[in-house]
C-alpha cells in the first residue's frame, strides 16, 4: 500500500489487524498446545521420562516463545503509534494510540503424571497420533504471523516519519522462524523420550488411558 499524507483510519486498522494476528498465534501456541498437545498426552503417557520431557524441555521451551512473542507484538505496536502520533503532531490530526494488553499464558505441565493408579508406560499408537498434530499446530501459528506481517506492511506510508517497516515485519518472521525449529525439537525430543519409554516398560496398548479414567 504507498499512501501519502496520514490516515488515521488506515492506521487503527492496520494495529488492530496486528492484534488480531497476535490473538491468533496465542490462542494456537498457548490453548491448542495445552490442550490438544498436553492434554491429548495426559491419558496417553505416564513415566518418568514423560515429567522430564514435559517440565524440563516442552515447557520452558513454549513458555519463552510465548513471552518473546508478547515483547515482539508490544515492540511492533508501540512503534506504530509512536509514528502515527508524529504524523497526527505534524499535520494538526487526531490520534489516539491503541492500547495493547500482553496475554500471559504459561504451560500447565502438572497433568503429566509419573504414575495413574500405579501405571506407569505409554501407548504408542495413540500418543504418535498426538505428536502428529505438532506441525498442523505450527502452521497454524505461522498464519497467524502472516496475518500481522501482512498488517504491518499495510502501514508502510510511515516510513518517512522513522517507521521501520522492514525492521518490525523482519521480527515477526523470526518468531516463525523460531516455531519451525522448536516444533523440529520438540518432535525430536518426544521421540527420544518415548523410546526410552519404550525400552523400560513396552508399549503398554490402553493401560494408561484406563487407569486414567478410573482416577
Amino acid at each position: 500500500m504507498a499512501l501519502t499524507g496520514f490516515n488515521p483510519d488506515v492506521v487503527y486498522a492496520s494495529i488492530n489487524k496486528v492484534k488480531a494476528g497476535y490473538e491468533h498465534l496465542l490462542r494456537v501456541i498457548g490453548d491448542r498446545m495445552q490442550n490438544e498437545f498436553i492434554g491429548g498426552m495426559s491419558d496417553k503417557w505416564a513415566c518418568n521420562q514423560a515429567q522430564g520431557f514435559f517440565n524440563e524441555g516442552f515447557k520452558p521451551t513454549i513458555d519463552n516463545l510465548i513471552a518473546s512473542s508478547n515483547t515482539t507484538f508490544e515492540s511492533v505496536v508501540a512503534s506504530m503509534n509512536s509514528a502515527a502520533q508524529r504524523w497526527a503532531s505534524d499535520t494538526e490530526s487526531a490520534y489516539s494510540p491503541v492500547t495493547f494488553s500482553p496475554i500471559e499464558k504459561k504451560m500447565d505441565t502438572s497433568i503429566i503424571l509419573e504414575n495413574i493408579s500405579g501405571v506407569r508406560g505409554i501407548d504408542l499408537e495413540t500418543t504418535d497420533q498426538v505428536v502428529s498434530k505438532l506441525p498442523v499446530i505450527a502452521d497454524d501459528a505461522k498464519s497467524a504471523l502472516t496475518e500481522a506481517r501482512q498488517a504491518v506492511s499495510e502501514c508502510g506510508f510511515l516510513d518517512s516519519y522513522g517507521f521501520q517497516a522492514d525492521n518490525l515485519a523482519n521480527s515477526l518472521e523470526s518468531i516463525k522462524n523460531n516455531i519451525d525449529n522448536i516444533v523440529q525439537n520438540i518432535t525430536n525430543d518426544s521421540k527420544t523420550a518415548i523410546n526410552n519409554t519404550l525400552e523400560q516398560y513396552g508399549n503398554t496398548k490402553g493401560a494408561v488411558a484406563e487407569a486414567f479414567a478410573g482416577n
